[in-house]
């Protein structure tokens, strides 16, 4: 039954006692409040608020727990006070106040750490916001491969076999910006050792130097390593934790490219990878990936053996080509976007690749899928596909020199590089001659 509406004069004679009696123990639920509510808001602002709500796994489940009956407390105290006038420097009215502020301030601390890890709605309650951020700190984003999962790509240069003298770091993708200084920071100081007096020569060049080292320092600190598996895109910087969103989670808006080098991902997590080397091929993966039809497909850890693909020219046009035991198929170059909305079904804004690359992801796909994503890229791109019934083989070179394919006057002619002479050879025995 709601409260009847009493009167708004001063209580006469009431002791404290007296109005923690009328709350009905709720003065007590405010009062116990305080010091987890206190202890929350500390773990939170310092700097290493993870680690903090790790060692005290109590924390969120038991403010959680207690919510509802703190706010309830909170509502009835304060209806109290207003209808009653209470004084404001009452006990219970003092207590109710400082604990509103505190779950105020809370609430937006909390939306802040949440913030950094993963996207939230700008009015997310404190419940929920702890219970969100305090699952997503108890399960940190593992650089290893989960049961199942399979991985399909990966870019690891500190595993690298080149023989450079470069540092790993430096081997990474760099922006346009740090590339010009870089560049610029010598040629300056070679000007600078012409002009300036003796005397200042050796502060000047000084200078320059320690600039040169901090960015290649800021170079270092943006450097790490990524990989694209079944289920996640993984960002493991040189410094800090590893950072994941499941690919499922990402929406057609959810990743953008920055200066060219940088991947920004929101999914069920946030993910910045920075100075990622080809990064416009890892966007054009995880936007297949994270889509049908490829979502999911790698899951078999099984790829296409039966199909060779491989560059080619098909009159003045070049292309690349799809072998096949029933035939093959002719996409011109410079059709990579066309390519990958022709398989997604969805426009890309992704620029910077080419057809082959979208082909070479296909090939985790079963090969009457694999067959309906060519047949709709040719059409989609202006290509052409031959039955290999009406096309005839000329032999007289090895396939990794060269490849000729003629049909009804024209001729296809190409050549595939090593890991796909095995697929080429063992379809061509099989085509007329």
């Amino acid at each position: 039954m709601p409260e009847r509406s009493r009167p708004i004069t001063a209580p006469t004679g009431l002791t404290v006692a007296d109005v923690e009696r009328q709350l009905e123990g709720r003065a007590e639920v405010l009062a116990a409040a305080r010091r987890p509510y206190a202890e929350l808001e500390k773990a939170l602002s310092g700097r290493r608020w993870r680690r903090a709500l790790v060692r005290r796994p109590e924390l969120v489940p038991a403010l959680v727990a207690e919510a509802r009956t703190v706010v309830e407390a909170l509502e009835r105290v304060q209806r109290r006070a207003a209808q009653e006038a209470w004084p404001d420097d009452a006990p219970v009215v003092k207590a109710a106040r400082e604990l509103s502020a505190r779950r105020e301030r809370l609430t937006r601390l909390a939306r802040r750490r949440l913030d950094v890890l993963t996207v939230a709605r700008e009015d997310v309650s404190l419940e929920e916001a702890l219970t969100r951020l305090d699952a997503l700190v108890r399960q940190p984003a593992s650089w290893a491969l989960k049961p199942g999962e399979v991985l399909v790509f990966e870019d690891d240069t500190r595993r690298s076999s080149d023989p450079s003298l470069v540092p790993m770091f430096l081997r990474q993708q760099v922006s346009p910006r740090l590339v010009f200084a870089l560049g610029a920071l010598p040629a300056l100081a070679l000007l600078l050792s012409f002009v300036l007096p003796r005397p200042m020569t050796v502060p000047v060049m000084a200078c320059l130097v320690s600039g040169t080292l901090g960015l290649v320092a800021a170079q270092l600190l943006r450097s790490g390593r990524i990989r694209l598996t079944s289920e996640r895109l993984i960002w493991a910087p040189v410094f800090g934790e590893p950072q994941e969103v499941r690919l499922g989670s990402i929406s057609p808006d959810g990743f953008r490219l920055e200066q060219s080098v940088d991947l920004k991902v929101e999914g069920d997590r946030r993910l910045h990878a920075r100075s990622v080397r080809g990064v416009a091929a890892v966007a054009l993966l995880v936007e297949l990936h994270r889509q049908p039809p490829l979502r999911g497909a790698a899951r078999a850890g099984v790829r296409l053996d039966s199909v060779a693909l491989f560059p080619a020219k098909l009159g003045r046009r070049e292309g690349f080509c799809v072998l096949g035991p029933q035939g093959l198929s002719f996409i011109p170059e410079g059709k990579g976007p066309q390519s990958l909305s022709a398989v997604t079904g969805r426009p890309t804004a992704l620029r910077d690749f080419e057809s082959d690359q979208v082909l070479d992801a296909l090939r985790w796909l079963p090969e009457a899928d694999f067959d309906a994503c060519v047949s709709r890229m040719v059409e989609a791109t202006g290509g052409v596909a031959w039955a290999r019934v009406d096309a005839r083989h000329v032999p007289g070179s090895p396939v990794w020199r060269r490849i000729r394919i003629e049909h009804r006057g024209l001729a296809l002619t190409g050549r595939v590089q090593w890991d796909q002479q095995d697929a080429a050879e063992r379809i061509l025995r099989d085509w007329p001659r």
